[in-house]
Formats: structure tokens, C-alpha cells, sequence
């Protein structure tokens, strides 16, 4: 009887809701309309979905209650619900993870990651990651009776076994998130050594900076290095710096002549410590004792002002002038510790 009276008593408080009517084009029109009656043609409204992930890439999820109207007793993903009259959207997305499972989150500063429309609306979906003390939750009794983490393998056989939403995307959000719309990854830098694979985006960054490679200048010189970055590759001393699975950092170094070959860092990503990311980890791969050398551009060259403040800046000194590739460079020294 309980369970029976709190479906009437559902039903109840969502045929009070009031939704915020928007056109196509998603602009309110200023009328209203209640939960539970039929939508005219060209009306529609906002809906949010937020999915909690944490640092393992598992979802929470929340199992419906039986008595639950619409998908009853079935395991969703982690929160969803309409936005209300006057609710923006990261507002309704705030309020239903705080009414369905307990959770506090300030999405003020946060958008959906995508949209998908359906036939009388807009569905935001929020794509977070958190690490949720589920002891510490308190699920909505009228609504949820279970959450848990779930991997995407276990996800989709959920699916297979009827008890899992059949969210036709379900497998493309493990993809997706940290992603933005044009398809950038909103992930750490991460430096590690160069493979392979990572061969034809390493060529893709020098083709955009090669101008500050002096003796890159035809496309034989181009093949040649090519050829050379393989080979350190093979042997351990390319390093990249990878944003997802893009290179926007390069290096190359000699553990034989205990320097620094070549460096270079994707316009688009420089001042963001990159450069000395990468120098770092060189530099755990040289002979400290000695002295480790950097050939780089002149003082009176325009080109050289970054990277010989940089170099400064992490101890290296000028040194002799020489002349690099047929082009006027100058040789930078970090002293070996047994030098100084």
C-alpha cells in the first residue's frame, strides 16, 4: 500500500510541473506547459542527463523503482529529469543530481557536452567525472533504489540482458567525454616516448613549424629527417608530447653526444610548460655528470628570443657561436654536476 500511495503522490507533483515552452531554434516563447499533457506541434522543451564518471572510467549508475513510471525497474545512467519553468539548463541538471541521488554540484560554470534532439525537445547531456563516496548519497525513494559504478563492458551486457536502458549511444559516452565539439580532447598534456604510430602526427607538427628547422627546406631534406626521427624512434630517444592522440610537442636527443637534437612545440600549444615537460624527461635520459649542450638561434636572431629564454630559464648558458645547417646558431650548455 505505501508504494501504491507514493506512485499517487508522484503523480501528483509531476502533473504540477511546469515546463518553459521553446521553438525549434530553441528560444522560450513565454508559454508554459504541464507535465503530463500533450505537447502541440511545434512546441517543445528542455531535458538534462548528467553522467558521473570517475578516475577508472566507470560510470554510476542508478537503478529505477518498480513502481516508477517509464522504464520501471531498470538501470539508467546516472541522473536525468525536465528542466523546469525558469530553470537554465546546467540549473535543472544541478537540481536533479541533488534530487535523485543526494549530490551537490555547481554547474554555474559548466556546459552540456552535446545535445541530442527528439521529437518534442532538447536533451543536454553532462558528461563530469567525480570521485562519489556512494555511502554518503541519499537516493530519492520515489524514484531510485540502487546506484553503482559500471565499466563500459559491463554496461553493454546489461544492455544484452534487457536491464539497462537501451540508450543507443550508451557505449559512445566512455568515447566522448573530455572531448569538445570539434572533437579536442580536455585532457592533460602527457609526455612520453615517441612510437611509430605516432609517426605521421609528428610530421604533421614539423610541416607546421618547420621554419624554425633550418635544413628542412626541400622535401628530400624533409624525407631525410623523416628517416632520421624514425630511427630515434626505434631507439628510444624521440620524445612527444601527445594531447589524446595529436602531437604537439617534439624532441629528439642523443644520449651518445649527451644533447639536445631538436625541439619544437604546436603554436597553439606553447605557454603551457610544454617545452620544459619534455626537456624534463630528456633529461632524466642523460648523463647529468656531463655537460649537456642545445645548438638554438642567435641573440640578434628574431626567431631565437623563445627558446633562448627558455633554455636560460632552466640553467642552460650560452656558449660558443657556430654555425648549424649552413644557418648562424649558437650553442647553450647546462653544466654537468661535475663541472660546476
Amino acid at each position: 500500500m505505501d508504494c501504491i500511495r507514493e506512485e499517487f503522490d508522484m503523480a501528483d507533483n509531476a502533473e504540477k510541473e511546469l515546463w518553459d515552452i521553446y521553438t525549434k531554434d530553441r528560444v522560450k516563447t513565454g508559454r508554459l506547459h504541464r507535465r503530463g499533457e500533450k505537447m502541440k506541434d511545434g512546441e517543445y522543451h528542455m531535458v538534462v542527463h548528467v553522467c558521473i564518471f570517475n578516475s577508472k572510467n566507470q560510470l554510476l549508475i542508478q537503478q529505477r523503482q518498480p513502481f516508477k513510471k517509464g522504464w520501471s525497474n531498470m538501470w539508467d545512467i546516472t541522473v536525468g529529469g525536465s528542466a523546469l519553468h525558469g530553470e537554465s539548463s546546467s540549473q535543472a541538471a544541478e537540481r536533479e543530481v541533488f534530487e535523485e541521488i543526494g549530490l551537490k554540484l555547481d554547474l554555474s560554470e559548466t556546459r552540456p557536452d552535446f545535445t541530442i534532439n527528439f521529437e518534442d525537445g532538447f536533451d543536454d547531456y553532462y558528461l563530469l567525472e567525480r570521485e562519489v563516496d556512494l555511502d554518503k548519497l541519499h537516493l530519492q525513494e520515489e524514484e531510485v533504489q540502487a546506484v553503482r559504478w559500471a565499466d563500459r563492458e559491463e554496461l553493454l551486457q546489461m544492455q544484452e540482458q534487457g536491464i539497462m536502458i537501451p540508450y543507443w549511444f550508451l557505449d559512445k559516452l566512455f568515447e566522448v567525454r573530455g572531448f569538445d565539439a570539434h572533437g579536442n580532447q580536455k585532457r592533460d598534456i602527457e609526455v612520453e616516448f615517441a612510437a611509430l604510430h605516432r609517426l605521421a602526427s609528428w610530421m604533421s607538427l614539423v610541416e607546421i613549424t618547420r621554419d624554425n628547422f633550418p635544413g628542412l627546406e626541400t622535401q628530400e631534406l624533409l624525407n631525410d629527417y623523416r628517416d632520421t626521427v624514425i630511427k630515434n624512434m626505434e631507439r628510444q630517444s624521440a620524445i612527444c608530447a601527445l594531447h589524446g592522440n595529436i602531437v604537439v610537442g617534439i624532441l629528439l636527443f642523443s644520449t651518445k653526444h649527451n644533447m639536445l637534437s631538436c625541439m619544437a612545440v604546436h603554436p597553439e600549444y606553447r605557454r603551457r610548460g610544454i617545452a620544459k615537460k619534455m626537456i624534463d624527461f630528456m633529461l632524466t635520459r642523460l648523463d647529468q655528470t656531463k655537460d649537456i649542450t642545445v645548438t638554438t638561434f642567435r641573440e640578434d636572431d628574431p626567431k631565437g628570443a623563445a627558446p633562448r629564454a627558455l633554455y636560460q630559464a632552466l640553467g642552460f648558458l650560452p656558449s660558443e657561436l657556430c654555425i648549424e645547417q649552413g644557418y648562424p646558431s649558437q650553442v647553450f650548455v647546462l653544466k654537468g654536476k661535475c663541472n660546476k
